[in-house]
């Protein structure tokens, strides 16, 4: 199967685009939506259309450059080993926020240990399937994969069901339970990205002496 390099896979759009994605996160589109959500519909009961429409206009396109990223992913392509690690970078920096809005309790630290060990046992066996190859030039051949979509489309997902389970029921931000299976699901995520993307790697790759930009 022929190799592609679209452009869409190159350095500035690429880290534009995936930081949007963590901006979906880190930016005030959570609490935005959750607050929308706790004022909509009668009596405080908002259907599916009043939790569509509270969602912030700009929310969207992000939702939507994330899935196409994420689906970018699914085509052979070629890039620079360092590009490889900017979306397990950023989806770990959201999982270390997420862990953060837990107050750090212990709870939330089980949680986010239990997820990033089964996310990394999870990761190194997907990863087993699509190795990739080390080209002369110092680049990698890698081959499309439907996972790093998945993953991308769970975060979106569970963000957004966040928003609007704390925008329906507030107490649930404080909740014990709640806050362990958030960080549970966020720590298997990053650490299946991440496992997956050195997993990929080469036999000796990150040992070796040659150095590749």
């Amino acid at each position: 199967m022929p190799i592609h390099h679209p452009n869409i896979i190159r350095s500035p759009l690429k880290a534009i685009a995936l930081a949007g994605m963590l901006a979906l996160s880190l930016c005030p589109a959570t609490t935005a939506l959750a607050d929308g959500i706790a004022n909509a519909g009668p009596a405080g009961q908002p259907g599916v259309i009043d939790i569509v429409t509270h969602t912030p206009s700009w929310v969207w396109p992000l939702i939507l450059f994330g899935l196409f990223i994420g689906w970018t992913r699914t085509r052979d392509r070629v890039v620079a080993p360092s590009r490889l690690f900017v979306m397990p970078a950023l989806i770990g920096g959201l999982a270390l926020h997420n862990l953060a809005l837990s107050g750090a309790s212990a709870g939330g630290l089980l949680g986010f240990v239990c997820g990033a060990v089964a996310g990394a046992l999870a990761g190194t066996a997907v990863a087993r399937r699509r190795p990739a190859r080390l080209l002369d030039d110092g680049r990698l051949a890698v081959r499309g994969d439907w996972v790093p979509l998945a993953l991308v489309t769970a975060i979106i997902v569970m963000r957004y069901a966040r928003g609007v389970a704390i925008g329906l029921h507030p107490a649930l931000a404080q909740d014990a339970t709640f806050m362990l299976v958030d960080t549970t699901l966020s720590g298997f995520i990053a650490a299946m990205m991440v496992a997956r993307t050195i997993g990929i790697l080469p036999a000796g790759f990150l040992g070796g002496q040659r150095q590749y930009g």
